[in-house]
């Protein structure tokens, strides 16, 4: 049995690029394909800086998965974007892993019902970095004793979405763990958005209590710290049935 096949939709795009060196590096996975509206026609190698490799970059979405053969398609996008991106993917029985953020309740309600209509798989990650997930877990541990917390995320002024998904993520976990339901009642656990220069991802939570405070933090300094996250996403995604949130360490 061979490599799983894999598009990288958004291979221009700055994470785009980090993945398809990852892959084209990876021992478990063939890149065959990468999409985007940018550098349609050139080869993929030079747009991701690694030499020519012989994969052209396509617009196409849905041709592309059928001409590459493709068995797991990664999604870099936009918010705009992604959901007609994972709905094509599903379509056509390719499974998706997906890093684009921004993704509307009712877009995942929509996903769902497709995923599971045609037996294929969609993993949503708000964030690939081992820490970052690290952090999600110390957090929903320490909310349980210390209720009141505040997130602050801080990004890129690039970031098209806000708050980002990793600290809507680490809010939803955190409710979780206090017994909470309303999960998207802002006033629950207030979340702050920074985007500045400089900047890559990072994200502080602090937990307040009588006499004492609690600063969990997770800097990213460099979009390659994602991509061990999405080699273990793409893992995971085999063996994942329907859509899932979030990886599993």
């Amino acid at each position: 049995m061979g490599k799983p096949r894999v598009c990288v939709i958004g291979c221009a795009g700055k994470m785009g690029q980090v993945i398809c060196r990852g892959l084209l590096a990876s021992q478990d996975f063939q890149l065959v394909a990468g999409v985007d509206v940018a550098r349609v026609g050139d080869d993929l190698g030079q747009v991701v800086n690694v030499g020519h490799v012989g994969i052209a970059v396509t617009s196409n979405l849905q041709t592309t998965l059928a001409e590459a053969r493709v068995d797991i398609a990664i999604d870099f996008t936009t918010p705009t974007a992604v959901t007609n991106n994972v709905a094509q993917c599903l379509q056509e029985k390719v499974s998706v892993l997906v890093g684009t953020t921004g993704l509307s309740p009712e877009d995942i309600e929509k996903l769902q019902h497709l995923a599971a209509k045609t037996g294929t798989a969609v993993l949503i990650v708000p964030n690939f970095a081992i820490g970052a997930l690290l952090m999600m877990e110390f957090c929903q541990k320490a909310a349980r004793y210390m209720p009141h917390v505040e997130i602050i995320e801080l990004h890129h002024p690039q970031k098209l979405d806000k708050p980002s998904g990793t600290a809507r993520r680490t809010r939803e976990c955190m409710m979780q763990a206090m017994g909470r339901t309303d999960l998207e009642n802002p006033e629950q656990v207030p979340i702050h958005s920074v985007r500045l220069p400089g900047l890559v991802a990072h994200q502080e939570v602090i937990f307040g209590d009588v006499g004492q405070v609690l600063t969990i933090r997770h800097d990213s300094f460099q979009r390659e710290s994602f991509m061990p996250g999405v080699l273990l996403g793409l893992k995971q995604l085999g063996k994942t049935k329907g859509l899932k949130i979030g990886l599993e360490l």
